[in-house]
């Protein structure tokens, strides 16, 4: 069957009004219809009725897909390339992240570098992709910029988690705030942006109440301070100890009572005592640091007394990357020289040895320091004590 001008200008006008509206896809459609009409349609067969059954096979929905799909091909090349690497991606990190996590509840190998892996692949791969192709979407600019602002927050609270599981600095900053801001600043403006749309007021809503429910649920999780329990438990395990190391301490002072020679031949009576003084002083600079009270204070309150307790940003600036006298390096090198004169003294005897590696120093809060440098000074008059009663016989 042969077109007329009448039918073709239809078809063309019908183009038209179904949303494609570049003029080179409005010639190619066009001749491919018509191409399709007269080729296929039977003898008398209504032209009205045959174009309305035919044209479904050029769209799901309508026909404006056409165009947008060769939008995306012309102003994106690389479009679907992307949403496959998104679709890949994410599945991936959602693998890695499930998987990471039940191995860490089961303390199986392997699992922080799956944590890890997944969450790099969410935050810098999945998500940055997921903003470009918002952009592509059909949403107004205001979508689409409050879109960024909740994926951006996203990349923050997973990089944070990754940090926490680590135990990598600025963790809890970034779980904190990513978080905070999604719950108060997120989803507010998510809310205000689509709840006056009757078409999207329904999802909006329950979109909201979700994400109000889940990061309300993340920040009960984040485990930014320590509970007062165990902070009580601390202090009591700290005074235990102390009172316990004064009392090793009047012991020796009996032992050197009963020979002043021991004190001053003693090279190593002499280096205990500088170790326990140098423990004495660090702790009274941390203390003193962290509170922001003069040392001679800092000296005669106990830790529970100590406002700063649950610091770690002041304690890292002052003690683990720090170079001075009352830093971590500098009692580092004090206890391994202590150490090479206790494997002289006691050959074979591994548990004299102050184990300093194994002492939670680094990545933690002050209270713990403190705690572990007590542990040291403990250590450290015990052995001293042993050396004594040994010489006395």
């Amino acid at each position: 069957m042969q077109l007329s001008d009448e039918h073709i200008a239809f078809i063309l006008d019908d183009i038209k009004a179904k949303g494609i509206v570049i003029e080179d896809l409005q010639n190619n459609l066009l001749d491919h219809i018509c191409c399709i009409v007269e080729n296929e349609m039977p003898e008398g067969e209504d032209f009205y009725k045959f174009y309305g059954c035919i044209m479904p096979r050029f769209f799901k929905k309508d026909l404006k897909e056409i165009e947008e799909e060769t939008n995306n091909l012309l102003t994106f090349k690389n479009y679907y390339a992307m949403k496959s690497t998104v679709k890949i991606s994410g599945i991936i990190s959602a693998f890695l992240i499930l998987s990471g996590s039940i191995f860490k509840t089961m303390h199986w190998p392997g699992a922080g570098f799956m944590i890890m892996l997944g969450g790099l692949l969410f935050s810098l791969i999945f998500v940055p992709l997921m903003i470009v192709l918002k952009f592509k979407d059909d949403e107004t600019t205001t979508d689409k910029w409050v879109f960024t602002f909740g994926f951006v927050l996203a990349i923050v609270a997973a990089l944070g988690i990754i940090f926490k599981v680590f135990h990598w600095p600025y963790a809890n900053f970034g779980m904190r705030w990513s978080v905070t801001l999604f719950l108060f600043g997120y989803i507010p403006l998510y809310y205000f942006t689509r709840i006056r749309r009757p078409e999207t007021k329904f999802n909006t809503t329950i979109n909201m109440v979700l994400m109000m429910a889940c990061g309300g649920m993340m920040y009960a999780l984040f485990n930014l301070h320590p509970s007062t329990g165990v902070q009580e438990s601390v202090n009591a395990s700290y005074d235990f100890m102390q009172q316990h190391t004064i009392q090793v301490c009047k012991a020796n002072e009996v032992l050197y009572a009963k020979k002043a020679s021991y004190l001053t031949s003693n090279r190593f009576g002499q280096s205990s005592i500088n170790l326990y003084q140098k423990i004495d002083s660090i702790k009274a600079f941390l203390i003193a640091s962290t509170d922001k009270i003069p040392l001679e204070k800092a000296k005669q309150i106990s830790l529970s007394d100590v406002q700063g307790v649950n610091d770690n940003a002041s304690l890292r600036n002052v003690f683990e990357n720090s170079s001075n006298e009352f830093s971590l390096q500098a009692l580092e090198r004090e206890i391994y020289a202590y150490n090479e004169l206790v494997a002289e003294l006691f050959p074979g005897n591994q548990e004299k040895l102050i184990a300093i590696n194994q002492l939670q120093f680094r990545n933690t809060i002050l209270s713990v320091v403190l705690y572990q440098l007590s542990q040291v000074q403990w250590q450290v008059v015990s052995s001293e004590n042993s050396y004594l009663a040994a010489l006395s016989d």
